[in-house]
């Protein structure tokens, strides 16, 4: 690549990416004009891409961040497309072509390393038993949500326990409360939710996810967590379960049911 090429090269990354002073405009048309093979689109697209996945709408790719991604995507594409004198890794300085290019190619990268560290990490984010609540309350206020209540069984860890299922099949989601079921220990039992759906067999009914107890004689307010699609629910039921909950359970502990 000559100096011409790389001239042109580094003003359509710069005006992809930062816009050019009227001297620097200048310039690149008369570059232009030299190299006619040159599709002055296509740094705009590449810069376009780049911006959608990585930045959102209104925020700036710090510079740090820019040119970290730049020296990866160099040494992803190897020696040979080394551009042939060093570049400049300053705070505020302008990219090298080859360094544009090389972050085009390394956008899944970008993507895996940098922007998920700025997204907030859901598990990270204690959800507030109230918080579910009001998503509960509001999911009952759909006339297609089903609203079941539950009945304890003979089972030590139901005795004096109520509460209700909240299920709206069309959302495939739902919400359980519950008072007065027993606080367990996670290392040693765990509770496992059941949905029993007409359209499959009733040995294997669909697992709605396993949830603790941890606050005696609170309301408790556990999102369900379906792990297939539920197509005509009719009973859930409440099993006692080894800690990390089963498969298949063998139901010969049921605490709770609640049949439609």
């Amino acid at each position: 690549m000559n100096a011409s090429q790389e001239r042109l090269f580094e003003l359509l990354a710069t005006k992809a990416t930062e816009g050019l002073s009227q001297e620097e405009a200048d310039s690149l048309d008369n570059l232009l004009i030299g190299f006619p093979e040159v599709d002055p689109r296509g740094f705009d697209r590449a810069a376009a891409a780049v911006h959608l996945a990585l930045l959102g709408p209104e925020q700036t790719m710090p510079t740090d961040v820019k040119l970290r991604l730049v020296e990866t995507g160099e040494r992803q594409l190897g020696p040979d497309s080394e551009p042939d004198t060093p570049p400049r890794t300053t705070a505020g300085a302008r990219l090298g072509p080859l360094g544009w290019w090389a972050a085009a190619a390394v956008l899944t990268i970008a993507v895996l390393g940098w922007w998920p560290r700025l997204q907030p990490d859901a598990k990270s984010v204690p959800q507030a038993a109230e918080s579910f609540t009001v998503t509960a309350e509001s999911l009952a206020q759909d006339p297609a949500t089903l609203r079941l209540t539950w009945t304890a069984t003979e089972d030590s860890t139901a005795v004096g326990a109520s509460g209700e299922v909240i299920w709206n099949n069309e959302r495939q989601a739902g919400f359980m409360r519950f008072a007065g079921l027993e606080v367990n220990d996670p290392t040693e039992f765990q509770y496992q939710l059941w949905i029993f759906d007409r359209a499959r067999d009733e040995r294997y009914p669909v697992d709605g996810g396993v949830f603790d107890v941890s606050a005696d004689g609170t309301e408790i307010v556990v999102p369900i967590d379906a792990k297939i699609d539920v197509s005509e629910p009719y009973l859930f039921a409440v099993t006692v379960e080894r800690p990390g909950g089963v498969v298949v359970s063998t139901r010969e502990r049921i605490a709770l049911i609640a049949q439609a």
